[in-house]
Formats: C-alpha cells, structure tokens, sequence
C-alpha cells in the first residue's frame, strides 16, 4: 500500500474519532438564555443593549438586543449565570442564578432618572413624570439616600440645586428655596407622606424633629418656587416632600449602624411584612447620639438670671451649654388595600429630642432638653379620591414656667413650654373629560392650638387659635400631544387676617419632542405669618445692659396691630408719650428726659452716692463725712424740676442708642397680613440620547408685604446731651455744696461740684429712663418691645437655576447645579437692628460632581465640590455690621455698653459683633461597597463632608462646622 493511501486511511480513523468527541462538546455549549430588554418608564424595547452571561470565575458570553429589544445569548454550558443589561444612558442591571432555557427580561431605568421618576409634589398627590411637571423639581433617590450615612434629610440636600440649608451644628438646619432664610425658618413648606412636618404652632422646621429613618424613605421631591395654587399657605417659597417606602412594595428587614467623628452613633431598623394580598405593615426606628461642634454665643449670660422667669431651680447657676446630641424616632405603618384602586394607609410617628440646640429668632438659641413630636394619620385613596386627616403635637418638656427639666432659652433661663397641636382635613379629587382635559379640585381645613402654659404666648395664652380654611381647583388642557396648559386658582382664609387670600396659577407648557419640555408660568402666591408673630409673649434679655429694662418678644395683635399714644403735653418729641418707671407712676405723660430725671437720681442712688463718697474723700473729707455729703447731694438731685429747656431729650432704640429717632420716623405698627408673592418663570428641561439631562429655570419674583423677623419696636428715651447734663448737675451739686458748711472758697466748690457731675455724667447719660410705648395694649413701663413688623414695599428679585447631569459612560456620571439670585440685600427696606432686608443667603452657589456605579461589582464612589459665596445676614437677633452688648459675665461685658448698626470697625467698648458669612469651597467624597449574599444584601460606605476641614460658619451665633466622616454597614434581608 502506497504512502498516500496510507495516510488518507489513518486520517479516516482519527476523524471518526474525534467526531463523537467534538458532537459532545458541542451538545454541552448549546444551551442558550434570552429575553428582551424595555425603558421602565415607557415599555418601549431599546435597541443595541449590551447583554452578558457570565459564570463563576467562567467565561463570558454575550449578545446585543435587536430592534425589538429582544436578545439571546448561545453557546453556553449547562451552569449558572449572573446576567447583566448595560447601556450609556441607563442603569445597568443583573440577575444572578440564570440557567440555559430561562427567559430573562430586563426593565432598565434610565441613568439620568431625576426626570424620569414619577413624583407627585408638583401637581399635589397627582403622579406625573418629573420632566412633564409644570415646575422645577429634584428627586433624591432611595439609592442615593441608603448610601450616605446621614443624622437628618437636610444631609441629603447638600447639592440640591436652589437649595440653601444654613447649619446649626451636625443636627441643627434651616433649609429654603431661593433664598430668604431666616433664624427659626418655616418659609419652605415641608411634608413627609403628605402630611406636615413642622412644628404646629412656632411653624418652624426642625429637621431633627422628624419622625422615621433614612432606612425608611423611597424618595424626597423638592419643588422650587410657589405652590399655593395647589397647597394654600406658606407654600410661596417651595416644598420638600419625604415619601416613606410602601410596605407593599419592600418588603424585608434593614438593619443599619453609622458611626463617626464627633462621637455620632446611629443605628436604624426598618421591616415591612405583607400579611395578606390586602394587608401590609411596617415598623422603623432610630437612635442617635453624638457631640456638636461647641461654640461660645456672647449675647447668653454666664450665670442664669434670678428672675421670677427663670425657674428657682436655675435661678444663679452657671449658663452652661449641653452639646451632647441624643434622638430617638419610630413610625409604625399599616396598608390596606381592599381593591386594586383602593387603599387606607394608618400611620403613627414619634420623635424624642433629649438634646439639642435650636437657634430662634426673638430669643437666640434654645437648649433643647426632652423634646417630643407625635403624628398620627390616616390617609384614604379610591381611583382619583384622596381623603387625609391627620394630627400633630409638641411637647417641649417642661409641664409648666418653673419646670426646669425641659426645653430653655440660653439668653433668659426662661423655660419653653410648648405643648400645641395642629390637626387638619384635606380632601382632593379630579376627573377627565375625554382624552384632552383633566380637572383637579380639592379643600383644606387647618386647626393650630397653642398650648403653652403662659410663657410662649404669655398673656396670650387663652385667644391663640387659628383656623384656615380653603378650595382649589385646577384645570389641564391637552389640545394635542405639543401642547399642554394648566390653570388653577385657589381661595383661603384665616380668622386673625383680615380678607381673602388668591391664588392663581398659569403655565403654557410646550413639549416639541417625547423628551423635551419648555415651560412659561406666573403664580401668586403667599404665606401668613406663623401663629407666635401674633400671640408671642416672652423676655428675650432681662436687664439689658444693665439698663433695668427687659427687651420683651411680643406678637403683634391680629387686625389690630400697635398704636403710640400721642396726646400727652410736654412732650420733647410732638406729643408722643412715654411710660417711666422714674415718672408719673409709671404711667403715660409726656416724652421728655427732664421728667424723668428726679426718678432716676433717686433709684440710682445707691450707685451715685458710693462714687460721689470717693471723689469727695480724694478731696480730703473723711469716710463719714464723704458718705453724709454724697448722700445729701444725691437727695438734692433727686429733688430737682428741670424742664426740657435744662436738659435735653433723645428716643433712640435700644439696639442704636447713639442714633436719634424723629416723630416722623417713629410710624404705628401696623397689623400683620398674607404675604404675596408674584412669580414669572420660564423653564426648559429634557434628555438628549439618554446620556444628557438639563433642567435650566429662569425666574423673576416681586415679593409684596415684605415681612421681617422681631426687631425692637419701643425706643427709649435718653438725656440728649451728655455735655449740658453735666453742666446741669455741676450747678446743681455746687449750690447744694455752697449751703453746706464745708469752709471752702466760691472757686473750690465749683472745682468739686464740677468734678463730681464729671465723674457721674457717662452713668446718668447712658441711662434709659423711659420707652416710647404702645398705647392700644397693656404695656409695662421696664419693657422694651420687640415685635413683628410687615413692611409696605416690594421687592423685585431674579434668579437662574440650574442642573445637568452627564452619563459619561455606563458607570460613570457627571452632574452640575448652579443657582444665581440677583440680589441678596435690599435697601430702603427695612429689616429691623437699623439694617436693610437681606435674603441671608448667597447670590452664587454651585456644585460639581462626578459618580461612579459598577453593578457587576457593587462599587461606587462620589466626589463632589460645592461653592457659595459670602453674604451678610439680618435675621432678628442675628444680624451682622451690627454691635451688641456683651452679655453679663462674657469677658469684656461692661454696664450700659452702647452698640448699634454699623460700628463694627471696631465694636466699641463692652459689645461684640457677628460676623458675616464667608465664602465656601467644600470637598465632600463617598465611597460605597455592595455585597450580594444569595438573597441577602450587604453594604459598607464612607462618607466624609468637607473633607479637608476648611471650617466655616453658615450663620452667625452657630460655630464654625468642619470636616465630618461618617461610615454605614446595612444589612437587608
């Protein structure tokens, strides 16, 4: 047999060989998996969708998504496979434990999703996409909130764009939208499950408050600019909305432990069970303790008062404040679902504050000691019904004035007692007529009772309910799939504001393409002051200065507000009275200085004959004689009649006691009313490719009824002229001198009388020695008011704000915020410590981001920039450019220290100035670590916030606040 047969023969055999072998292999590799890939929020199929099937520590298989969305994936062995959907644009998404022969369908949300999410804030209750919303609104996502270890929600707004979140410490936030933050904030409308979340009466919000965990919220919506039209009061400068999780659609346990620097510690539990298909419950709580940045307010005493205010048990001691934090939150959560379109959702939320600081506007800062926030709620939906009723109740801790185991105010000692409730009703319904018309309508009934055991609300305390009562209704027309327009209108009213209050909406809103939205909008809108600027009652600083007078937070009276008497004769200022406690009994007479002014010789004569003894022995008389002569002398004083000619007379406020008031500037106070504002805003947002999202609004907005916080309202009445005071007195110790038998010259008695008026002068003349007070209400003749003050003008403010975000590839994104508002200090408005309206908050701010997200790996990490610039703050007793008196015992704190507006370069002598805020540049990261036990889910994070220190004060009596790191371990299952 020749070679070449040879060879074909052997390469027969080994064929038949291996063919079997090969068969086999192949029949092992043929299994396949496929399924199809849709957009979550449309169901349409996406195309070119990147599907991989991987095993462990195996070989990877792939395949691309058709047309139809529609994949498969061949060639694979029979094993188990993680499989894994990924396209830029979109959240990636994998299912582990897949085997040949299953089918696998994925629902892919998109990267950029902020747009894509469903809310509900924008059209009250009413689920929409966030790009097809009439209004500006961010969504931060469950995902983002169960990866950043947080103390409250404010946390989690860091970023936010029109935002500005003023910190107190780690706890401690006042959150607004564009602009106009105050001390004691309540001006953004906050909701958590529809209900509110602010505190009933005060009206303020404390995050800290809150009922609930982080473990626990699906999302938070925060709608910029007004929403009256929809929400009534106090909704004209934004909302922020915590949505809690279904216990339907998460079921299962969490279990998270944070820890941190400043010793924080908090751990947070949540579990949902579905008892049946119609009944589903949850259960959540939280502990947290840690230690706040400390910080030294110069304006709090160093000792308490002894005053009949401050309760005998604080009465002297040492003024010493507790930065120790300590919270305890739960809510408990039923659902009952008897239909598909019908559910009654219970829920019952509290909250214990054991220690905190909350700064205030009339008062300074609170130590919160023993504070607790009850809610209850039940909430109804049936297809387009919604129907809630809910209440909520305070309690500050102390049961009564001289309980002195709860909640205090640091300048006073005086306790808080605040046990008030707000309960209300709402109800909402819409319909649509065909495919092109929709109409939503809807009333509120709000109820506020203040219970606060005469020390808020002092004399107050028994006419201090508010009742507010309104109706909407809202129409949206669809003439065709490019256009779509929304009116609305609203009535209130309120039974200690006079009138009705309207609220009208519009908006044209154009969509050129599915994924594009231009809208036009004007809305008016307004908020009523809260129930304390009416019916507040307490002493903000006894004894200022040493002055004997208390500066005293009054609200002003509903429909009435304050008048001055002005029918008194020998008045130095028209016919403007006073009351003095040195004069007529402490009741009204004329304005004048010179009235006043035995009175005072004799009350201060136990200070004026001590000093006069002295200088009378450095003139050689012995210890006896000095103290009968300075004893005489003072007596003599204290029996003189100047008239006005003798002695002049100034009204200058407390606060500026170097400034004169005239009778023109010295207006009646008139009673508070609604706030209105008028918003125009035009709005364009969409998603480019799916890899782009931009939300850009531009907005003008005339603020009317410019309201402040309490600002000093009485001025008091000083000697005008310290020179010819002087030179009274002079005259009137040397006639007292020259009929003593002291055997001294003409020459030498006026020496001595002249250098003892001297000495006494810079006393008598810093002394107040009365107030210009108000006539139509009781009114103490030591008590300076400080009231709540509505100012006729109107401001015009612009702003822009801005967010982008970029999906740079299918793990990586990139975002932008940026806010702008044309003016943050508004002159020729008033408000209040001599200084004009300002926003307290900056003109520029922005943020800078980047994200990375591998689902294959469970690794993410955030780094983020944020910047704003300096601004000054007039708000109540925070104010910079203005100098305050040391308080009794603060290093430097001298008797009748004079401060005042402007005169902060330098403070003069015993008072102190805040400073302004400084500009920020912020470095915030996070890292975060996802690990998947079979069914179980384990998670680390690091999350550190300005993280290389650069200490800053966001307003003043705060401390600076710097670097905070805090880590997270979660456990689900």
């Amino acid at each position: 047999m020749s070679l070449f047969f040879r060879r074909v023969i052997a390469s027969a055999v080994l064929a038949l060989g291996i063919v079997p072998v090969a068969a086999a292999q192949l029949d092992a590799q043929s299994g396949s998996i496929t399924g199809k890939v849709t957009d979550a929020s449309t169901g349409r199929p996406i195309e070119n969708v990147g599907v991989k099937a991987q095993a462990a520590g195996g070989q990877a298989y792939g395949g691309i998504t058709g047309p139809d969305g529609s994949f498969r994936v061949v060639g694979l062995a029979n094993a188990s496979y993680t499989v894994t959907a990924r396209l830029i644009g979109y959240e990636s998404k994998a299912v582990q434990n897949v085997r040949p022969g299953q089918v696998v369908n994925f629902a892919l949300n998109q990267a950029v999703s902020t747009l894509s999410q469903t809310v509900v804030t924008a059209s009250r209750a009413r689920p929409e996409k966030a790009l097809d919303a009439p209004a500006s609104i961010s969504v931060i996502s469950s995902e983002r909130i169960e990866s950043t270890p947080a103390v409250t929600v404010t946390d989690h707004l860091r970023t936010t764009p029109g935002v500005d979140i003023n910190r107190g410490g780690i706890a401690q936030a006042n959150v607004v939208a564009r602009g106009f933050n105050n001390a004691f904030s309540g001006s953004m409308l906050m909701l958590q499950d529809y209900r509110f979340a602010g505190v009933p009466s005060l009206r303020v919000n404390v995050p800290f408050l809150f009922t609930g965990t982080n473990e626990d919220i699906d999302r938070m919506e925060v709608l910029l600019g007004p929403a009256s039209a929809l929400y009534g009061p106090n909704s004209s400068n934004g909302v922020l909305h915590v949505i809690t999780k279904s216990p339907f659609n998460s079921q299962g346990t969490t279990i998270s432990v944070d820890g941190g620097e400043r010793s924080v510690i908090r751990t947070g539990v949540r579990t949902a069970q579905k008892l049946n298909e119609n009944v589903a419950f949850k259960l959540s709580g939280e502990y947290m303790q840690g230690r706040d940045w400390e910080y030294n307010d110069r304006s709090e005493p160093t000792l308490f008062p002894s005053t009949s205010n401050v309760p005998a048990a604080r009465r002297g001691l040492a003024n010493q404040r507790d930065f120790d934090l300590q919270r305890f939150t739960g809510e408990a959560r039923v659902d009952v679902r008897p239909t598909v379109n019908t559910e009654a959702i219970t829920t019952v939320g509290y909250t214990k504050v054991g220690s905190g600081i909350e700064l205030t506007g009339a008062n300074g800062s609170a130590q919160i000691k023993n504070w607790t926030y009850l809610s209850v709620q039940q909430r109804f939906r049936w297809n387009k019904f919604f129907a809630q009723a809910f209440l909520n109740s305070s309690n500050a801790g102390n049961d009564d004035a001289q309980d002195a185991s709860g909640t205090y105010l640091l300048r006073s000692g005086q306790p808080i007692v605040d046990k008030s409730r707000v309960a209300a009703g709402q109800v909402q319904h819409g319909f649509d007529m065909g495919k092109k018309q929709t109409f939503t309508y809807g009333v509120d009934y709000i109820w506020t009772n203040p219970q606060t055991g005469n020390t808020i609300n002092g004399v107050n305390e028994d006419v201090d309910n508010v009742t507010e009562y309104g109706a909407y209704v809202q129409s949206t027309t669809r003439p065709n799939k490019y256009l779509e327009v929304l009116l609305a209108a609203r009535g209130d009213g309120n039974n200690v504001i006079k009138g009705q209050f309207f609220s009208p909406r519009a908006a044209i809103i154009l969509k050129p393409a599915e994924n594009q939205n231009i809208r036009f909008t004007y809305n008016r809108a307004f908020s009523t002051p809260a129930n304390f600027s009416f019916f507040l009652d307490l002493i903000q600083s006894p004894n200022v200065g040493g002055s004997g007078f208390d500066i005293r937070a009054r609200g002003n009276p509903p429909k009435e507000g304050f008048q001055f008497a002005r029918n008194c004769n020998g008045s130095a200022l028209g016919s403007l009275c006073m009351k003095s406690a040195y004069a007529n009994g402490g009741n009204f007479t004329g304005t004048s200085a010179a009235a006043a002014f035995p009175g005072a010789i004799q009350a201060l004569s136990p200070r004026l004959i001590p000093g006069i003894a002295a200088a009378l022995q450095q003139n050689g008389f012995t210890a006896a004689q000095a103290t009968a002569l300075a004893t005489g002398a003072v007596q003599y004083l204290g029996s003189r009649s100047p008239t006005s000619a003798d002695l002049a007379t100034r009204v200058s406020y407390i606060t500026a006691p170097t400034t004169a008031v005239t009778d023109a500037q010295l207006q009646d106070i008139r009673p508070l009313a609604a706030s209105f504002n008028n918003t125009f805003e035009i709005g364009w947002k969409g998603i480019i490719g799916n890899k782009l999202r931009y939300d850009i609004a531009g907005w003008g907005q005339e603020r009317g009824d410019v309201g402040t916080s309490a600002a000093v309202a009485t001025p008091n009445v000083f000697f005008g002229n310290p020179q010819q005071l002087g030179g009274y007195m002079g005259q009137q110790l040397g006639a007292f001198f020259a009929s003593q038998p002291l055997g001294l010259s003409l020459q030498q008695i006026q020496a001595l009388a002249g250098g003892v008026a001297t000495a006494l002068t810079p006393s008598v003349a810093a002394l107040p020695v009365g107030v210009v007070t108000f006539a139509n209400q009781p009114s103490a003749a030591n008590a300076i008011y400080a009231t709540y003050l509505t100012s006729a003008g109107k401001i015009w403010v612009r702003g822009v704000d801005m967010a982008v975000d970029v999906s740079a590839t299918d793990r990586v994104t990139l975002d932008l915020a940026y806010s702008w508002q044309s003016r943050n200090v508004f002159q020729g408005i008033d408000g209040g410590n001599n200084q004009p309206l300002m926003s307290n908050s900056p003109m520029s701010r922005g943020s800078l981001g980047m994200r990375y997200k591998n689902d294959d790996n469970g690794l993410g990490f955030d780094l983020r920039g944020r910047y704003a610039e300096a601004y000054p703050v007039n708000s109540g007793v925070y104010a910079t450019n203005v100098a305050y008196a040391l308080a009794a015992g603060q290093t430097g704190a001298a008797a009748n220290a004079s401060g005042g507006a402007n005169r902060c370069s330098p403070a003069p002598a015993g008072t102190f100035c805040y400073e302004n805020v400084p500009e920020q540049f912020l470095v915030d990261a996070q890292v975060s670590k996802r690990f998947d036990l079979g069914g179980q889910r384990l998670m680390w994070s690091l999350n550190a916030t300005n993280m290389f220190d650069n200490r800053v004060r966001t307003f003043p009596g705060v401390p600076e606040i710097g670097r905070m790191i805090m880590t997270r371990i979660q456990y689900s299952f």
